[in-house]
């Protein structure tokens, strides 16, 4: 089949298209559903079949790599039929993607699987964007802003799938190679019902649920109802995601929000920077040049539980000050200097919440969460420093740069496998730090990335 390029193929009008299930549209409209299903429902049919093989049960198994190398050539395929050209540039999220596969294979840690899962899906909506956008010139908020947009879309076109085919079968009743179609469609609509169907008597009538059992005895109801869950979604969140991305309702120009009178976020950031100035001084003083001295009756571990937490929100909040002032408010040197001390106020901050957690960690050994703060914290100093240099350059590619940033540190994260490093370093000091029950279920809790160093003892 040739390309669907919206070269040659009017692109449809967001205003003219009509909303989901509301097929009654002009030949012109219908010409372009039935190319688009034509193209894309075989393929996205193969996809999801191999998704739900791949991931099914697997989320740490060799399959997930080839579960990332089906998604990319499946995204290859839908880019090339609708005439949109591979960047360069997609490369890194592609090579990002497979390192996170890889990752999930050989670790059985559930928090970094989560994560990497999460992580694959992210810069798969960032490749997508990038290709079928100009989004070098994007803004961070623009580019949250399309990245929010293009998810929540794929969502809103979930009608798209049913318009497409109700658009094809009027174009082709009389082609032959169109009843092959039509039967796998007819196929693909049964299989989901024979399965609710099977899984509803199952639980109706005991003699048909033994029946089942004595076809296969280790049948289980809830794995019929996993496949196909897995199924639907990807199917539907594959369709409806090209979907949505061709129809570009998405802007690529985007509006200089930067309007508001700078002496408003002056002000602001006065009145903030003496409170962080003093701040940052007792720290300077007291914690750090002043050998640890404590407010009396404080111990270390205390001192540093008490006020971790609270000073990792405001350092994030600090983030979140400097971002919105950055995009809301007119370019000003004297706010810059301000956002600049914010900016130094806030690494003194973080350097006071990881010697914390140091001091914490000490006494109360290593668990997962306490070694993602200190990674947290770390990307944290590292994205503040793309927000420095925004101040002073406004045209520095800040979410790429966050994205990337992000990116190759969590790699680090992942393939690091930090219940080996926790096991390790607390079974290496349980004598000076004699280890409790609740210790020893933490550590027999662990994943099996921690088996080999817990087998030498």
């Amino acid at each position: 089949m040739n390309e669907i390029n919206q070269n040659t193929v009017h692109e449809p009008n967001p205003q003219q298209m009509p909303p989901a299930f509301a097929c009654g549209e002009s030949m012109e409209q219908k010409k372009q559903r039935a190319a688009l299903f034509e193209a894309l429902f075989l393929p996205t049919l193969l996809y999801a079949v191999l998704y739900t093989f791949f991931l099914y049960d697997a989320f740490s198994s060799i399959t997930v790599p080839f579960f990332v190398i089906a998604t990319l050539i499946y995204c290859v395929y839908c880019l090339k039929k609708v005439g949109i050209q591979w960047k360069k540039g997609s490369l890194f999220y592609a090579a990002g993607m497979l390192l996170l596969g890889i990752s999930s294979s050989l670790t059985g840690s559930i928090p970094l699987l989560t994560m990497n899962t999460v992580g694959i899906m992210v810069l798969l909506v960032c490749m997508l964007l990038h290709n079928f956008y100009q989004d070098r010139e994007w803004s961070f908020g623009k580019y949250l802003s399309a990245f929010f947009t293009a998810v929540f879309g794929a969502f809103k076109s979930i009608g798209e799938p049913f318009c497409d085919a109700s658009g094809y079968s009027r174009l082709h009743t009389r082609k032959r190679q169109s009843r092959i179609l039509y039967v796998i469609i007819g196929a693909a609509i049964a299989l989901p019902l024979l399965i609710v169907i099977i899984l509803m008597l199952y639980y109706a009538d005991a003699v048909f649920a033994q029946f089942i059992r004595s076809l296969r005895p280790n049948f289980y109801p809830e794995t019929l109802g996993g496949i196909l869950f897995l199924f639907l979604f990807a199917f539907f969140s594959s369709y409806c995601g090209i979907r949505f991305l061709w129809k570009r309702e998405i802007k690529e120009e985007f509006s200089d929000c930067r309007k508001f009178e700078p002496l408003i976020a002056i002000t602001i950031l006065s009145l903030i920077s003496v409170v962080y100035l003093f701040f940052s001084l007792i720290q300077l003083v007291y914690l750090f040049w002043g050998k640890l001295q404590l407010p009396d009756g404080y111990t270390y571990a205390a001192y540093a539980r008490e006020g971790f937490f609270q000073l990792l929100f405001v350092c994030i909040l600090n983030v979140v000050i400097v971002l919105l002032i950055l995009t809301f408010f007119r370019k000003n040197t004297v706010l810059n200097l301000l956002l600049t001390l914010i900016s130094c106020c806030t690494f003194i901050m973080l350097a006071s919440s990881a010697f914390r957690m140091y001091m914490y960690i000490k006494n109360y050994n290593l668990t997962f969460l306490r070694i993602f703060v200190l990674w947290t914290l770390a990307v944290t100093a590292l994205l503040l420093v793309g927000i420095v240099i925004q101040i002073y350059r406004p045209k520095f590619p800040l979410f790429s740069y966050c994205l990337t940033t992000v990116a190759l540190c969590y790699l680090i994260l992942s393939f690091a496998h930090p219940d080996y490093w926790i096991a390790k370093y607390n079974l290496e000091n349980m004598e000076s730090q004699s280890l409790s029950d609740m210790d020893y279920l933490y550590l027999s809790e662990l994943s099996s990335d921690a088996a080999p160093i817990i087998a030498q003892y």
